[in-house]
């Protein structure tokens, strides 16, 4: 009878142990084929522009920061607004800055100049690396995440999200740039962003509309593929039919 009960036992260890380790493996492999089975069957995700839509920019004129971060800093409010943010390089110029498109976010590097400045009359605005290098930003790691950070929040600021109705959050930050560091992440309020789409639809930049590689090429605008799963969504949604088309004939209602 122990014979059994201990059997028993350690089979139903055995069991739980198997279940455990099955559950860990699909738990562990579920992120990844989610996501690989998703883009086999849409061919991932892409923006689709609206035509004459008017472009707002990020101007990099500094060189201690990365590119990388700056255009971090871009691609992060491009998804908060769900509006298109191009970047380019260029120069700052106080007394007369080139403005690039309807609004321009420049990122300088200027001891001589404050944080940041906003000039909405203008349409431009500038985040000054230089005093954001300041203190703890002599690490890089403290002034990248500044550098974000200020980005977000000043241009919220330039592209119509002034204010917001929410407190502790990047857009009531008044004080020095250490202040930036009481914030874990570059994330702004979601009333903010929102005022933005307003002010930016009445200078005509419209926002974009996140679709996929499949529905693009069913409503015929996809651009040609550039990897072997839009090549073969293309393929199929292009491809002449293998049969002939069947059309049944129309019949005659037999009147009363």
């Amino acid at each position: 009878m122990k014979r059994i009960v201990l059997s028993a036992a350690v089979a139903v260890a055995v069991s739980v142990a198997a279940r455990a380790e099955v559950q860990e493996t699909a738990v562990a492999a579920k992120p990844e084929t989610v996501a690989s089975i998703a883009e086999r069957e849409t061919g991932g995700k892409i923006i689709a522009l609206y035509k004459n839509t008017k472009k707002i920019f990020f101007v990099n004129a500094q060189s201690r920061v990365s590119a990388e971060i700056v255009e971090a800093a871009r691609k992060k409010m491009q998804d908060v607004l769900r509006t298109p943010v191009d970047i380019t390089e260029g120069k700052f110029d106080f007394a007369a800055p080139k403005i690039e498109g309807e609004l321009s976010l420049y990122v300088i590097d200027d001891d001589k100049m404050p944080i940041s400045l906003v000039a909405p009359e203008g349409r431009w605005a500038f985040v000054n690396v230089a005093r954001l290098a300041e203190g703890r930003g002599e690490k890089a790691q403290f002034l990248e995440a500044r550098v974000k950070k200020e980005c977000a929040r000043v241009g919220c600021m330039l592209f119509g999200g002034i204010s917001s109705t929410y407190k502790q959050n990047l857009l009531s930050f008044a004080g020095s740039a250490e202040d930036l560091d009481k914030f874990e992440t570059d994330n702004l309020p979601v009333d903010g962003p929102m005022r933005c789409q307003r002010y930016l639809l009445s200078l005509g930049v419209k926002p974009y509309r996140l679709t996929t590689y499949r529905k693009a090429c069913e409503e015929g605008w996809a651009n040609p593929p550039t990897n072997d799963v839009q090549k073969a969504i293309w393929d199929k949604v292009h491809a002449l039919p293998t049969e002939p088309l069947k059309i049944k004939p129309e019949t005659k209602k037999q009147e009363k």
